[in-house]
This record gives C-alpha cells, sequence and structure tokens, in this order.
C-alpha cells in the first residue's frame, strides 16, 4: 500500500464545495467543522465517493469551530449508511457509538507526547479501521515513537510544528497518508499538495 496524498479542504459554505472538481489528489479531506452547521447533500456528492474523507475535527483535537456531539455523530452515521469514508478521533469513540471499522480513527497530541504503549491500545482497539493515524508535536523523541507505529501495516504519522519535510520522509518510510493544503493549512506543518505531488513525482524517477 502506497502513500496516498489528500488535499485538505476547509469547508466554510456549500459554495466551497465546488472546489472538488479542480483538485487532482488521491483524497480530498473536506473539513466540515469549519461550517457554523453541518449542511451536506451527500447526494451531490456520489460521483466523488471514492475520493472523499469526511472530518469534522474536535476542537480539542485541532479543529476550527465546536460541533456539538450529538451533530456530528448523527451526521457520522448517516455517512456511514451512505457507505462514504471518514476520519473519527480516537477520543470521540470513547464518548459517542460510531461506526469506525473500514474509517479512518485518529489521535492528536499538541502538548505532550504520549507513551508507545498508550498508542498501542489505541491500534488493538480500533484494529478495524481502514487506516489509524496519529499526528504527534515535533519534541522530545517524537521521531522515534513515529518510526516505531510504523511496523503496524495501516498506519498513518504526521508530525507536527517541524520542518513539513519530515512528513515526506515518514512517507518514504511507510506512513499511509500524507495531508497537504488546498487553500490554507488547515494542521501544522502541512505544504501545498502540489508541491507534495511534485516531490513523489521526483522521487519515483529514482
Amino acid at each position: 500500500m502506497r502513500t496516498s496524498i489528500v488535499a485538505s479542504l476547509p469547508v466554510y459554505n456549500i459554495g466551497d464545495l465546488e472546489k472538488i472538481k479542480r483538485i487532482d489528489a488521491d483524497f480530498i479531506e473536506l473539513r466540515l467543522d469549519y461550517m457554523d452547521k453541518l449542511e451536506v447533500n451527500l447526494d451531490s456528492l456520489n460521483e466523488y465517493r471514492s475520493k472523499l474523507i469526511f472530518t469534522i475535527r474536535d476542537k480539542s483535537e485541532g479543529g476550527y469551530k465546536e460541533i456539538p456531539d450529538a451533530e456530528k455523530s448523527a451526521f457520522l452515521k448517516e455517512l456511514y449508511s451512505k457507505g462514504f469514508l471518514y476520519d473519527i478521533e480516537a477520543s470521540f469513540l470513547q464518548r459517542e457509538l460510531v461506526p469506525h471499522k473500514g474509517k479512518i480513527v485518529s489521535a492528536h497530541y499538541f502538548d505532550h507526547i504520549p507513551s508507545f504503549e498508550e498508542l498501542e491500545d489505541i491500534i488493538r482497539k480500533y484494529r478495524e479501521a481502514y487506516i489509524i493515524k496519529f499526528a504527534l508535536v515535533g519534541k522530545e523523541n517524537y521521531r522515534e515513537i513515529l518510526i516505531k507505529l510504523l511496523r503496524y501495516e495501516n498506519i498513518a504519522v504526521m508530525p507536527m510544528n517541524v520542518d513539513p519535510l519530515e512528513r515526506i520522509a515518514f512517507s518514504i518510510l511507510g506512513s499511509k497518508l500524507i495531508y497537504g493544503y488546498v487553500d490554507i493549512p488547515t494542521a501544522s506543518g502541512q505544504m501545498h499538495y502540489k508541491d507534495i505531488k511534485r516531490i513523489f513525482q521526483l522521487l519515483a524517477n529514482y
């Protein structure tokens, strides 16, 4: 399984979804936590189903606006019923019963480095996920932790607050996803998704 490039798009309103047509990446992440209310006609997005990742990021894990748990849970269940891929925090799954099999389960650490054992617990608990994604702030032994996580099959790792080229390095080491931005970064350490594509194309020629 090669590294897939994800172009992350903040969705402030329905009009922003028109940008999907012009984005050429393996996946397009729709960051719906930028919206005031989760009002998206999913049927209108059916033709892009195979390329979309829906994310409603909790504010405590880097989200833009606070979306009520009940509203988020209901929308994710609708996504599940219609067969869309979404990204759900492991911490949210502790609070709400939402399907995670075949989806992306993520965990973000902005102010401390968790133990490897803590992250292994998440991997064991959500082993039926499509990909388990860990984002760690770039301090202390974060590189050592992220490299050890890549021993597992379906893992994506993201260092934060570091040189964006580090994400390229971890992709070479085996991270299954790398996120870039479309208009503005949605997380620290992202580069533009087109720059990631150019680097990957250069690497493919060697």
